[in-house]
C-alpha cells in the first residue's frame, strides 16, 4: 500500500466514530528560519541506563535535542539534536537489552565525550525530561554541566489526570494525541516528548510547555519524615513519600515534596500518624536548579 492510498483509508476511519487512527511520529526539520529577540533554549534529554540505581548503574546511552522556545512557553522549532552510546564497565544485563534493544555489541568501544556534552547542553535555560528526577541523577554523574541548569519534569509537573490522561508514562500520552513512536531508544523519546510540548493540554487547552513552564519555576518544599517507624510506611507510601536508601548523602528516611501552600496540611498528616515522639519533620526549600537532584540541600 503506497502513501495515498493509507492517507485516503486513514481519512476514512477518521470519519466514524468507531475507529481512532495514529500516526507515527515523524522527527521534524530543523528550524532554520530567523529566530526573534528574546527566544530561549531548551533542552530535552533521556537516557538508557544498566538499571535503576545511579550510584551503581551507568548510562549506554544519551539523547538530547535543542528547541527554542518564547518566554510564553511557545515552541518555535528544533534547534539541533545529539546521540551517543557509551560501553558500561560491566556488561548489559539481558534484561536491559530485551526492553532497549540495546546490546553489548552495539556500545563495545562506544564512548561519550564531555566537551561534546558541555558543548550541546551550555546554551540550555532549561532541561526537561520525562522522569527528572530518574535522568537527572545519571546526567549530573555523567557531566557537571547538568548540576549548573534548572531542571523540569514533563512526568510529574504536568496535571495529566486533570487534563484526561490517565497515565504519565510518554507512550501512552503520546497515543492520546494521536501519535505512536518507538519507544525506548532515548533520542525517539526526545523528539516524542517535544512533540507533546507544543501540543496543547486536551482539557484546559494551555499549551504544555506554557504550563511545565509555570509550575518549574514555582518554589516546592520538601518534607522529610525523619524516624518515621516501619509500622506507617503503607500510610506513607498512600499519600505520595518516596523512600530515600540514604547513599546520596541524604537522609534515610519518607519524604515528599508539595507546594509551600500545602506544607501545614502535611505536618497535620504527620503528627496524625500517633508517633509524634519518632517523627521529626524537616521541611527543605527548593527550586528548579535543586529539584530532582540528589546532591545536599
Amino acid at each position: 500500500m503506497d502513501r495515498f492510498e493509507a492517507e485516503l483509508h486513514a481519512i476514512a476511519l477518521r470519519s466514524s466514530s468507531e475507529f481512532r487512527v495514529l500516526r507515527k511520529l515523524a522527527r521534524r526539520m530543523i528550524y532554520d528560519r530567523p529566530l526573534p529577540s528574546k527566544i530561549k533554549t531548551g533542552l530535552i534529554v533521556d537516557v538508557e541506563t544498566t538499571g535503576l540505581n545511579p550510584n551503581t548503574d551507568e548510562i549506554i546511552e544519551i539523547g538530547m535535542v535543542r528547541f527554542a522556545y518564547t518566554p510564553g512557553g511557545t515552541v518555535l522549532g528544533l534547534l539541533a539534536d545529539f546521540s551517543g552510546f557509551r560501553e558500561p564497565s560491566r556488561p548489559i544485563p539481558h534484561e536491559i537489552s530485551r526492553m532497549t534493544g540495546i546490546t553489548n555489541k552495539m556500545v563495545a568501544g562506544r564512548r561519550i565525550r564531555d566537551d561534546q556534552i558541555r558543548s550541546f547542553v551550555a546554551s540550555a535555560d532549561i532541561v526537561i525530561a520525562h522522569n527528572a528526577g530518574f535522568d537527572r541523577r545519571f546526567c549530573e554523574r555523567l557531566c557537571p554541566v547538568f548540576v549548573t541548569k534548572p531542571w523540569a519534569c514533563s512526568q510529574t509537573q504536568i496535571p495529566w489526570s486533570a487534563e484526561g490522561v490517565e497515565g504519565t508514562k510518554l507512550f501512552y500520552i503520546g497515543v492520546q494525541q494521536g501519535f505512536w513512536f518507538e519507544g525506548h531508544r532515548a533520542l525517539d523519546d526526545c523528539y516524542a516528548l517535544l512533540e507533546i510540548l507544543e501540543r496543547p493540554l486536551l482539557v484546559s487547552g494551555q499549551g504544555t510547555l506554557q504550563k511545565l513552564l509555570e509550575v518549574a519555576r514555582e518554589p516546592t518544599l520538601r518534607i522529610w519524615a525523619l524516624g518515621a517507624p516501619f509500622e506507617v510506611k503503607d500510610r506513607l507510601k498512600a499519600r505520595g513519600y518516596r523512600w530515600n536508601v540514604g547513599e546520596d548523602g541524604q537522609p534515610r528516611a519518607w519524604h515528599r515534596d508539595v507546594p509551600g501552600d500545602q506544607v501545614e496540611a502535611e505536618l497535620k498528616f504527620l503528627d496524625g500518624l500517633g508517633f509524634p515522639d519518632l517523627i521529626e519533620p524537616l521541611v527543605i526549600e527548593m527550586d528548579a536548579l535543586i529539584r530532582f537532584s540528589d546532591r545536599r540541600m
